[in-house]
């Protein structure tokens, strides 16, 4: 895995721990569901099997800080094609 996203999971599982309840998250449970790198920036949208949320990790690579955003899945609506 590259080193940017291994970042990214690690301030996820940090933020889901300390901040969220979850007693335990393993990185190995974890997995990226989209990334993004442009100059010294990159985002990340984060998941996992046993993970609720989707949590999204920006690093700001001007001031050297990273941003965690958590979102929670409200509603899940299946459309289907008109076939």
């Amino acid at each position: 895995m590259y080193e940017l996203q291994t970042k990214a999971i690690e301030a996820a599982r940090k933020v889901l721990i300390e901040n969220l309840g979850y007693q335990t998250v393993e990185p190995e449970d974890m997995f990226i569901v989209w990334f993004c790198k442009t100059l010294q920036n990159w985002k990340a949208i984060v998941s996992g099997r046993t993970i609720e949320e989707f949590i999204e990790v920006t690093h700001n690579g001007d001031r050297n800080e990273t941003y965690v955003d958590v979102y929670c899945k409200t509603k899940n609506v299946c459309i289907k094609d008109n076939q």
